[in-house]
């Protein structure tokens, strides 16, 4: 692997269940690529953290062999409504699985979502932030960091509502683009730099109101600006293909994963490379 092609990687990560449920296949199919860094969601199994001693050795086993960096864990929890809360307080007891998982695995991120939004047009309701903020607790308490991520059916569902949340909360964002976009936000790019401070990781998928997820540059957003504004503006997390095209997910992900890499080679600096260096 070149230099650059090295330098752009080390900005990529992917969720791997967008490439496989299968970590063994995934591992195969992204090594072909140069990728190292994943993010953990589903396996055969189930979500993490209900994943088989098997699986979690194996994690174990090729993260030493390949040198792979587990960037974060997403065991989807808060998706329900606030009103139940017999399933809060199961996922609450449960994320003590993701803590001891997270530090087995070396993981030092986790990402939650914000309850169920019953209604599009009404306020975030108070009652959200007693569990999130019971979520952040235990995470610092035990030297991980909780992320919010946006999602369409979540009361974060749009870049102006995660920006609420995570103020209210004092949480930091897995921000999502293509999610805002399908929440009916068309103008989130106005409010860049506010999400600029909060962001901690990116996930990156395209949106198309007729065809619905699609890749980067193929959606009705400019993504390529979006990217090009936190790389030009020092941000140090990831960015992270999570696709959602699940019929061809493989295919799906060299498009992704191609087109950010254009985006990316386009706007680092490499002066001090050497000039004339193809990329795979």
């Amino acid at each position: 692997m070149n230099e650059i092609l090295e330098r752009i990687n080390q900005k990529i990560s992917i969720v791997s269940d967008e490439i496989s449920d299968d970590f063994l296949e995934v591992s195969k199919f992204a090594n072909a690529l140069f990728l190292r860094n994943f993010e953990l969601r589903n396996f055969s199994e189930g979500r993490f953290p209900d994943i088989d001693e098997s699986t979690l050795q194996q994690l174990l086993y090729l993260k030493d062999q390949f040198k792979y960096n587990y960037t974060l864990i997403s065991p989807g929890f808060f998706k329900h409504e606030i009103e139940d809360f017999k399933k809060t307080e199961k996922q609450l007891n449960k994320f003590n699985q993701c803590l001891t998982l997270a530090k087995i695995l070396g993981v030092q991120i986790v990402s939650t979502f914000t309850f169920k939004r019953v209604s599009i047009h009404s306020d975030i309701p108070k009652d959200i932030y007693e569990p999130l903020l019971r979520l952040k607790s235990l995470c610092e308490e035990n030297s991980l960091t909780l992320l919010i991520e946006n999602s369409p059916n979540c009361w974060a569902d749009n870049a102006k509502n995660l920006l609420d949340i995570t103020e209210f909360t004092g949480l930091q964002a897995n921000w999502d683009p293509g999610n805002s976009l399908k929440s009916g936000c068309s103008n989130h790019n106005v409010l860049l730099p506010k999400l600029l401070p909060i962001t901690k990781n990116i996930h990156l998928k395209n949106w198309e109101p007729i065809k619905g997820y699609c890749s980067i540059l193929s959606g009705s957003y400019d993504l390529a600006s979006e990217i090009n504004y936190f790389l030009e503006h020092d941000y140090t997390g990831y960015f992270c293909i999570e696709h959602h095209q699940w019929n061809n997910r493989k295919a799906s992900t060299i498009k992704n994963y191609n087109e950010l890499k254009k985006i990316i080679y386009n706007t680092i600096d490499l002066d001090i490379l050497p000039k004339n260096i193809n990329l795979i």
